[in-house]
């Protein structure tokens, strides 16, 4: 009997050290494993190729021993929890809402299929907790209003698809005016737009107004020619 008993209590032990054993294995791994999400098909999370706006490398979730954690590293950002994040770190629990460049939402079930789920009281515990940075941010989620080129070169059609239509009738009672009103909506367009209309976010607000600015600078620089071409026609008339 006493060597059975022994036995039962080495097989107890090596059971136990195994189970041991492997948790410490399951944990290191999840430490060193980093999984990788975007649009390329060398990701581990492949997204749809229909999501635009993400990146190829959009951002890795990796174990830091404690926590999971979601690294971004696009050039759209990523919102988690309607919070903006972009090129950094930040702890994610499950069941945080995780949407990439802001429109495309990362599926949990796949999370999971890499990483075991981890005891994490999502009810008491959000990113924003753990990161005052970010509440900042949510706090300050407006973009810098600078000076718009596309306004300011384009303010008629700019005014139709940014939420400034009526800069039509502006062109048309005073544009006469130049460049006065071209100087208004250069400096206030940007202000006017990100009111006026609804964006899906600061990055997307930023990224139109950046496209538009190209154009915008050029129309001005023609425009500024015609202007000085016609006041010296006039000039020489004299």
């Amino acid at each position: 009997m006493r060597i059975n008993y022994m036995m039962v209590c080495l097989g107890r032990d090596t059971l136990s050290c195994m189970c041991r054993k492997y948790f410490l294995l399951t944990k290191v791994y999840m430490i060193l494993r980093e999984v990788t999400v975007g649009r390329s098909k060398d990701c581990d999370i492949f997204l749809d190729p229909r999501c635009v706006y993400a990146s190829s490398y959009h951002g890795t979730i990796y174990y830091d021993g404690n926590t999971l954690m979601f690294r971004d590293t696009s050039s759209n950002g990523t919102m988690i929890n309607n919070v903006s994040v972009r090129n950094r770190a930040v702890p994610i629990h499950h069941g945080d809402i995780i949407m990439l460049a802001g429109q495309y939402q990362l599926n949990w079930n796949q999370i999971d299929a890499f990483f075991p789920k981890i005891n994490q009281n999502h009810a008491a515990h959000s990113t924003m907790l753990y990161d005052k940075g970010l509440i900042d941010n949510a706090r300050q989620a407006t973009p810098d209003f600078k000076w718009n080129w596309g306004a300011f070169g384009l303010y008629p059609i700019w005014g139709f698809f940014n939420g400034c239509s009526w800069g039509i009738l502006i062109s048309i009672l005073l544009g006469w005016l130049y460049p006065i009103p071209n100087i208004v909506f250069g400096i206030c367009g940007s202000s006017w737009s990100w009111h006026n209309k609804k964006w899906k976010s600061v990055d997307e607000f930023k990224d139109v107004q950046s496209n538009w600015s190209i154009a915008g600078i050029i129309f001005a620089i023609i425009g500024m020619l015609a202007y000085v071409v016609n006041i010296a026609i006039f000039l020489e008339s004299l």
